[in-house]
């Protein structure tokens, strides 16, 4: 393939809310790795604005020649800020992010916000005022363009381009399936019910192949709860938990299929770990929420059940055809090889990159919201997803609003940028407390 050459020499300063081994995190590494490999001469500086940072990604970041600042100061952000050529925008909801966005005025600079989220639900908005801080924007599902955000873009012709998270598939090389007994249904990624399916359990267990056994790669503080529930349904012998791997190949290498399922209003995009699966043939069995219903084509490269009734229909159909799971893994292989393809998307953000070079720096002023409480930042991150909470903030039908907030899902109860990680970060907010009560149960005076 023949990629644009890389724009060479540029300093490169990128502000992202966290490096504990996420996504975005990755994403940001397996870019700079691709750079290296096509020669590039840019330099990354890389501001994580929340500790702690995963020991493993400090590594690998330092092998890459990347610099990790770590929860630096405004005063020397500012400076970092100015003396890059590009300044790049990790963006998700996070308080840590929010934060610096309403209390730091940006120095004369160019600003690509790469999102990072599907931005179109709460708690996960690309609101209007992120979008207009943008000179260019970048996001990682081409739903998103159809998001309140990137419609202000347009309206303010800020370029939108979509690129997939980039993976670092080197982590793959190798991959070689090996035999095993049964047939093995894999899961890596978060594991807690803002991330999978709330009855990520409950579909398993209705898989009736007594072939089919679970394995759950991933951390994230729900595996006792799953566990627990695998035993109540006296199927614990089926189910294994591997924790948090690295080694993603040698799991991969025992998986027959690659069991996705995600919770309805997820905020997910370009899926690294369904990327992964599908680069070396795994057939994936998803649901068609977020951006993953971009991702597989039903029947073609893996099956996507449209109920939960669907979901364990689909792995008892796939572990029953041994021919049907090696048609749609071919299939999975060849579209992530060309669709996923990193050295391709980071020659395009590279060229992104090189465009921007052309423009002028200006300066930004802070986004609004600087002297409001946490609550009311909270409600401004949800951009015209906010309803009930609005509603509840302003007093407007607030009992009817309450009520109703504690129906909340997971995502937005417990997930990042919801409600518990805005409490969490801002405890002493009455409002908050109240709302974190609300959708946890646990009475506002002992929240």
């Amino acid at each position: 393939m023949s990629a644009t050459a890389p724009v060479a020499g540029l300093l490169v300063l990128h502000i992202i809310p966290r490096f504990v081994g996420g996504g975005p995190e990755r994403s940001l590494l397996a870019f700079v790795r691709q750079e290296r490999l096509a020669g590039s001469a840019n330099r990354h500086v890389v501001a994580v604005l929340d500790a702690p940072v995963s020991v493993y990604l400090l590594v690998a970041a330092r092998k890459l020649g990347v610099e990790l600042v770590v929860r630096p100061d405004h005063d020397a952000l500012a400076r970092r800020i100015e003396e890059a050529d590009v300044v790049q925008v990790h963006f998700w909801n996070h308080p840590a992010l929010a934060d610096l966005l309403r209390t730091l005025a940006f120095p004369p600079s160019r600003v690509l916000v790469w999102c990072h989220i599907l931005g179109l639900r709460a708690p996960q908005v690309l609101t209007d005022d992120v979008a207009g801080f943008a000179d260019s924007l970048v996001v990682t599902s081409r739903r998103t363009l159809e998001g309140a955000g990137a419609a202000l873009a347009a309206r303010r012709g800020i370029p939108s381009s979509y690129i997939p998270g980039l993976a670092d598939m080197s982590r793959l090389d190798g991959y070689a399936a090996r035999p095993h007994d049964g047939i093995r249904v894999g899961y890596i990624g978060v594991v807690n019910d803002t991330k999978m399916h709330p009855r990520f359990t409950e579909l398993s267990a209705a898989v009736r192949s007594r072939d089919a056994v679970f394995v759950v790669c991933g951390g994230g503080g729900g595996e006792a709860a799953l566990l627990a529930r695998f035993a109540e349904f006296g199927q614990a012998a089926r189910f294994a938990f591997r924790g948090q791997v690295e080694n993603i190949r040698a799991e991969l290498e025992t998986f027959d299929i690659f069991g996705y399922p995600l919770a309805e209003d997820t905020y997910a995009t370009s899926e690294k770990a369904l990327q992964e699966a599908m680069w070396v043939g795994v057939p994936p069995v998803v649901f068609p929420h977020g951006g993953v219903r971009d991702l597989v084509e039903d029947g073609e490269t893996g099956l996507v059940a449209r109920s939960e009734e669907e979901y364990p229909e689909a792995i008892d159909r796939l572990a029953g055809d041994s021919g049907l799971r090696a048609r749609l893994g071919s299939n999975a292989r060849g579209y992530a090889r060309s669709e996923f393809e990193p050295a391709r998307w980071a020659a395009r953000l590279n060229e992104l990159l090189a465009a921007m070079m052309d423009e002028p720096r200006r300066t930004r002023p802070a986004l609004p919201g600087a002297g409001d409480t946490p609550a009311a930042n909270f409600v401004r991150s949800l951009g015209d997803q906010a309803g009930l909470f609005a509603a509840s903030l302003d007093g407007l039908e607030s009992a009817v609003a309450n009520e109703r907030i504690t129906a909340a899902s997971a995502v937005v109860a417990r997930g990042e940028g919801g409600v518990a990680h805005y409490f969490n970060t801002y405890p002493d907010d009455p409002t908050l407390r109240v709302w974190a009560g609300l959708v946890t149960g646990i009475p506002a005076d002992s929240a």
